[in-house]
């Protein structure tokens, strides 16, 4: 056999190719006949996820949503290949509380909230020895959890840590609204450690996330912080003045290289949230700053200073971790 592809290498026209590649599938040893209808993956999803396990030749997969994909996976893999299979719900997960079955080990998981780099998500209580290798993932399959029990985003920070540089992550459903913004946030937390492509033609979407380098769970606080103080330090020219709102502790973990006051501020220290619109603006005109950011966890003022926000000037970044303004823009 040929070398593997190396998916951190490939342009939008070679996912294109795979995806019309994929229409060639043979899918009739499925019965019934899968349908675009319901939760399972549609027709064209399993098409695509074969001709991913084709040309991936994974040693390790890891699938977040078991059912019909389940079969497909245990079906497709070869040559050693193993599948650690999560669901949260025992109907999907083969009925079972857990367990092996011929190349495939399943893994009831509780869902869960918890704490991603700062961020609180909906998650798999996922545990290590229940996987069916310990060895790293090269191919993902996430179908799950659904959105009314938590949502997706979750999971690609859970799959870090089980990555290695180059697996492909395939989500499922990206067409829809709470997908798009699983997608934008993790564009936003995990930068260029990952490549999203949106692939074109499948009824309910389908992403391709390939993983440049995992960020671990652990490391995604300071990979946060990291991305952020780049951003600022690109928007704010040296000598000007940032005013950064909320609790002192997020301006000290950015350690900008600009002269940052905190908002609102008494003797250099902060000196807590303002009282008003009016006291906060009246604070941002003392201060003499140029520029106003909100961290994280400041996003609440976002919403509820709508009048002194009004009145900052242009966002000049904006994303899942930050919102600069520039009150000359």
């Amino acid at each position: 056999m040929g070398e593997r592809k190396r998916f951190e290498e490939f342009s939008g026209a070679d996912w294109a190719e795979l995806v019309r590649a994929s229409a060639g599938v043979d899918l009739s040893w499925i019965v019934p006949a899968p349908s675009a209808d319901g939760w399972t993956l549609a027709p064209d999803a399993l098409r695509f996820v074969t001709q991913m396990v084709r040309e991936v030749r994974p040693r390790h997969v890891l699938e977040m949503g078991s059912g019909l994909s389940t079969r497909l996976l245990a079906r497709e893999a070869v040559g050693g290949c193993v599948i650690s299979s999560v669901d949260h719900d025992p109907q999907y997960n083969w009925e079972t509380g857990g367990g092996q079955a011929g190349n495939v080990a399943f893994h009831l998981a509780p869902l869960v909230v918890r704490e991603f780099g700062g961020k609180l998500c909906g998650a798999y209580l996922i545990r290590p020895d229940r996987m069916a290798s310990k060895e790293p993932v090269d191919l993902v399959v996430i179908d799950g959890p659904p959105v009314n029990l938590g949502g997706r985003e979750g999971t690609l920070y859970q799959v870090m840590d089980y990555a290695r540089a180059g697996t492909v992550v395939l989500l499922d459903d990206s067409k829809r609204p709470e997908e798009r913004a699983a997608i934008r946030a993790w564009r936003d937390n995990l930068g260029d450690a990952i490549a999203v492509e949106q692939l074109a033609g499948f009824a309910k979407g389908m992403a391709a996330i390939v993983i440049h380098k995992p960020v671990r769970t652990a490391e995604l606080w300071k990979h946060r912080f990291e991305l952020s103080r780049r951003e600022l330090e690109r928007a704010v020219p040296q000598g000007e003045t940032v005013a950064i709102a909320g609790e002192s502790w997020w301006a000290e973990e950015l350690a900008l290289s600009r002269k940052v006051r905190p908002l609102m501020e008494k003797d250099g220290q902060y000196w807590g949230e303002p009282a008003d619109d009016a006291a906060a603006l009246a604070e941002v005109e003392r201060l003499a700053a140029r520029f106003v950011a909100f961290g994280w966890p400041a996003f609440w003022w976002l919403g509820h200073y709508r009048e002194f926000v009004s009145r900052l000037g242009g966002r000049v970044v904006e994303n899942d971790r930050v919102v600069l303004f520039d009150r000359r823009a």
